[in-house]
């Protein structure tokens, strides 16, 4: 066996390898870097949408406090009404009234949806 010949590995064979290993390399932390910036990316825009909800859910709340307000109100006109003339006007008003303050509470609900939505459409808003 001290006669077995050796295999010597050629310089340009090393090289090869030394490059393919370096290329590699480089090959994964690109790969790293773009996913690492992808995930970075995604977690923005999960906290954009859950911002942009609870915003949406904070005008939804503030409607419905609103609202309320204004039937507690209209109850409170109602409770000093002394003629059914008055109870008549009075509930004429309030529901013209509400009916307003309804349809201006449904178009900024609906603008500030289409406008959450439109932030998050990849290529569109912010």
């Amino acid at each position: 066996m001290a006669n077995d010949p050796k295999f010597e590995v050629p310089p340009e064979l090393h090289t090869i390898a030394e490059q393919g290993v370096v290329q590699a390399r480089a090959a994964i932390d690109g790969f790293l870097n773009a996913a690492h910036k992808a995930l970075d990316d995604a977690g923005r825009q999960v906290d954009a949408a859950h911002d942009q909800a609870r915003d949406i859910g904070k005008t939804a709340l503030k409607f419905a406090e609103d609202n309320i307000a204004a039937g507690f109100d209209f109850a409170a006109r109602l409770a000093k009404a002394t003629t059914v003339e008055d109870w008549t006007r009075l509930q004429a008003d309030y529901v013209k009234e509400q009916s307003e303050r309804l349809a201006e509470q449904t178009k900024k609900l609906g603008d500030q949806a289409t406008s959450t939505a439109a932030k998050a459409t990849p290529g569109k808003g912010a």
